[in-house]
């Protein structure tokens, strides 16, 4: 008989038709079996000793269907033979499937949303709103390791619309900060979405409370050093873009729009180090070492 013709009499279903017969947490768990499963038991399996029962998950006993199933679910297994045997990579689910970017759910009269990949294109953010009928943009822009799924800044029609931002507290290391926003559902408006994503290396980003001073521009705690200090820092770390803001006595004056460099005196001290625009670092420096 032809092989594909008995295949068919064996198993008459189709890939898709017998991927959605089988849970996706049944197809997590025998990856799951496949990857815990070491080289000496999976031999002993195959070639029980005579008489012996075996005894199997029966969340894990598939039937016929098995042969479609595992090309539904697409799930890969890579063995590396030998000693420290590694198994993976393995990849579980519709190959074609692509995930939310964004949680939605409800809370009385609003709609809930945080973000739940953090790297998605930006697109698929506002394809996401707009298919609930709403004018959002959500942006991603580089923060702080801490502050990364926290909501940076909310801006746009907005005002007076009862947009609310959900705050936790701890979800930001120690304090306090958004990790959502609460949209009610009579909103027509446009609104903007910053939540912050974890800096790339190399990455500048403005810190906020609770960040180290001075670590996203890629230097170390720069609160009460010396200009001189942090400037040979900067030299190490090949930061050579640097402007200067000064502070005294919780005033600017009189250097109101920045103070030159060759008014900076090396034993000052720098209380702040940010990240300006096109690549620069901005500085804040004073005579008093508080500021």
């Amino acid at each position: 008989m032809n092989p594909d013709a008995l295949i068919k009499e064996i198993a008459p279903v189709t890939d898709e038709v017998a991927g959605a017969m089988v849970k996706p947490q049944t197809r997590a768990e025998l990856a799951v079996q496949i990857m815990t499963t070491s080289a000496g038991e999976s031999a002993r399996t195959a070639a029980p000793r005579s008489g012996t029962k075996l005894r199997r998950p029966g969340r894990l006993l598939l039937g016929v269907a098995a042969v479609g199933t595992m090309a539904a679910a697409a799930i890969v297994v890579t063995l590396v033979a030998g000693p420290g045997q590694k198994i993976g990579p393995v990849v579980i689910g519709p190959i074609n499937a692509q995930a939310a970017a964004l949680s939605f759910t409800r809370q009385d009269d609003y709609l809930v949303v945080k973000v739940k990949d953090p790297v998605a294109d930006p697109a698929r953010y506002r394809r996401e709103f707009a298919e609930r009928g709403l004018d959002i943009d959500l942006t991603l822009e580089p923060s702080s390791r801490q502050r990364a799924g926290s909501v940076l800044a909310l801006g746009g029609d907005e005002a007076g619309s009862d947009v609310q931002m959900i705050t936790a507290k701890g979800a930001c290391g120690p304090l306090t900060c958004g990790v959502g926003i609460k949209i009610p559902f009579s909103f027509k408006g446009h609104l903007s979405v910053v939540f912050g994503r974890t800096a790339l290396p190399g990455e500048h980003y403005n810190t906020a409370d609770g960040d180290v001073p001075g670590e996203g521009v890629g230097l170390s705690d720069v609160r009460g050093r010396t200009v001189s200090d942090v400037l040979a820092e900067a030299g190490r770390r090949h930061i050579t873009r640097i402007e200067y803001r000064y502070e005294h006595d919780g005033s600017d004056q009189p250097y109101p729009n920045g103070i030159p460099a060759d008014k900076v005196e090396r034993d000052w001290y720098v209380y702040d180090a940010l990240a300006g625009s096109d690549g620069q670092v901005i500085i804040f420096v004073g005579p008093d070492r508080q500021g």
